[in-house]
């Protein structure tokens, strides 16, 4: 009987997480960290993370952001297929649409060494992306592997298709934009203990055929459990663009707190 239950449950969480893809694909400019969610190997995990915030008064605002998850470990490889929407409107008028959705793979070569392939697609309204497509590939080495610390490097090679908002560019600025960038990641995580855990990732993705063009990137998080299957996260986004379109400035940040709720399958049992 134990084992229907399960099977049961299986698939309203799976019903729930298909709802919210279909719902919208998009992407947006945030920092793909699939670290936050992973503990253990040989398990499937199911995770969204949600949020409102509505006012009505003197101003009429409406927030609603939305990050589903669904991650497969298994013994030599990992699929992780993950995203996010968010909108904020004010008036009954749009002000920030963006959203994204991202694929990666990746093969265990040896203890150390995996491969990583991702494809990811994503649009920012502020960051006057229309689409941007990225498709990418390469090697991630890991450097210590502890019970409670981990350091990995990722190196490869993506190429990036890009369509901006033409009214918003300056005159001498193209649309449409095709960039082959290194891509260098640095993931940092510690275990603090059995309740909390630190999460960095820095991105370094410079232009090939011209390294004055590039970007950093790095998300900082702090998870802490409060139930097996609730988290409270906290995390802090900066993205730093050399070189951005139009008369954008070169960073931004964001500091978010929300609630993870994570479904984690393994043996026919929900964790």
């Amino acid at each position: 009987m134990q084992k229907v239950d399960n099977r049961e449950n299986m698939k309203k969480y799976k019903c729930l997480i298909l709802f919210l893809f279909i719902g919208k694909f998009s992407f947006s400019q945030t920092i793909i960290n699939a670290e936050r969610l992973i503990d253990g190997a040989d398990s499937t995990i199911y995770a969204i993370s949600a949020s409102y915030n509505g006012t009505r008064g003197n101003s009429t605002t409406d927030q609603l952001d939305i990050s589903p998850a669904f991650i497969l470990l298994k013994k030599k490889n990992d699929y992780k297929l993950f995203g996010g929407y968010s909108v904020l409107s004010g008036s009954g008028k749009g002000i920030l649409n963006s959203g994204f959705v991202h694929f990666r793979h990746n093969y265990k070569i040896s203890g150390r060494i995996k491969t990583f392939e991702f494809y990811q697609l994503q649009f920012n309204d502020v960051l006057l992306l229309n689409k941007r497509e990225i498709f990418g590939a390469g090697l991630r080495f890991s450097m210590i592997h502890k019970d409670s610390l981990d350091l990995d490097f990722e190196l490869g090679l993506m190429k990036e298709n890009e369509v901006l908002n033409k009214t918003a560019l300056l005159p001498d600025e193209d649309y449409l934009v095709k960039n082959y960038r290194i891509t260098f990641v640095n993931s940092f995580k510690w275990i603090i203990n059995k309740y909390v855990k630190l999460n960095n990732v820095i991105y370094y993705q410079p232009n090939v055929s011209n390294f004055p063009d590039y970007r950093i990137l790095n998300d900082i998080s702090l998870t802490t459990s409060l139930t097996g299957r609730i988290q409270l996260l906290t995390a802090l986004t900066l993205r730093y663009d050399n070189k951005p379109p139009g008369t954008l400035q070169n960073l931004d940040s964001a500091l978010s707190v929300g609630l993870n709720i994570k479904f984690n399958l393994k043996n026919g049992k929900i964790y």
